[in-house]
C-alpha cells in the first residue's frame, strides 16, 4: 500500500479541487473516465489517500424504464482473469468466472476482462474500479464482445473545478494533466501543489 499526502501550498485554491486519475491501457475514445480521487482540501492543508492495485468490476444495464440503471454486484478480479456476464432466466446480467482456456484466448496475463454472454442478449456498460473507486466505464458492450482492462501504475493530477455529481471526463483530458510515475519501492509520496505565473504545478517526493 502507498500513501499519498497532498499539500496545498497556495494562499487561495480559488474554489478549485485536486483531481487524480488512473489511465486505462489502450483507452478508446468512447471510454467514460472518472476522477479516481477528488481532494477538496483548503489552502495550506494536507489531504491523504491510499493506493493498492485492487481491481473490481461490475456491469450496468438499462432497466425497463430507460432512466433506471441496474448494476450487477461488483467482483474482485485479478490480471489474467475473465468474467462472463450471463442473464439467467432473462434477468439482469450477473458476473461468473469464465473458463481459464477462454481467458487465455482473449486476454494477456496483464489484462482483466469481461465477455458478454447474456442470452437473451443485453447490452451493458463495463465498469472498472481500483480500491473500490471508479476509474473508467466502457459503454455498449455487445453480444460475445470482450472488453479488457489494465492500467499503468501512473497517477495523473490536475487542478479543476469540483466535479458535479456523476460528472465524467474523456480520454483526451489526460493530455492536460501532470503524470507521476511512482517508484516501485515507494510506500509514501508527498505531493506539493503550487501556482506559479498562473500555472498549477505539482512536485513529488517519494520515500
Amino acid at each position: 500500500m502507498v500513501t499519498f499526502n497532498v499539500t496545498m501550498n497556495v494562499e487561495d485554491l480559488q474554489g478549485k479541487t485536486v483531481l487524480v486519475f488512473l489511465k486505462p491501457g489502450n483507452p478508446q475514445r468512447n471510454y467514460i473516465v472518472h476522477a479516481w480521487q477528488v481532494l477538496t482540501g483548503s489552502a495550506g492543508s494536507t489531504e491523504s489517500f491510499e493506493y493498492e492495485p485492487d481491481v473490481t468490476t461490475n456491469v450496468s444495464s438499462v432497466g425497463t424504464d430507460s432512466n433506471n440503471s441496474i448494476e450487477s454486484a461488483a467482483v474482485s478480479i485479478m490480471p489474467g482473469e475473465l468474467f462472463q456476464a450471463v442473464s439467467p432466466s432473462g434477468l439482469s446480467p450477473i458476473l461468473d468466472q469464465a473458463p481459464t482456456s477462454l481467458a487465455e484466448e482473449k486476454l494477456t496475463p496483464y489484462q482483466c476482462g469481461i465477455i458478454n454472454k447474456t442470452n437473451p442478449f443485453i447490452q451493458f456498460d463495463s465498469n472498472w474500479f481500483v480500491n473500490a473507486r471508479p476509474v473508467v466505464s466502457m459503454p455498449y458492450v455487445d453480444a460475445n464482445m470482450t472488453v479488457s482492462f489494465e492500467f499503468e501504475p501512473h497517477f495523473y493530477f490536475m487542478v479543476a473545478a469540483p466535479p458535479m455529481v456523476g460528472q465524467t471526463y474523456i480520454v483526451q483530458n489526460f493530455s492536460d494533466m501532470t503524470r507521476y510515475v511512482m517508484p516501485i519501492t515507494a510506500t509514501e509520496v508527498d505531493v506539493s501543489v503550487t501556482k506559479e505565473q498562473g500555472l498549477w504545478k505539482f512536485d513529488f517526493l517519494a520515500s
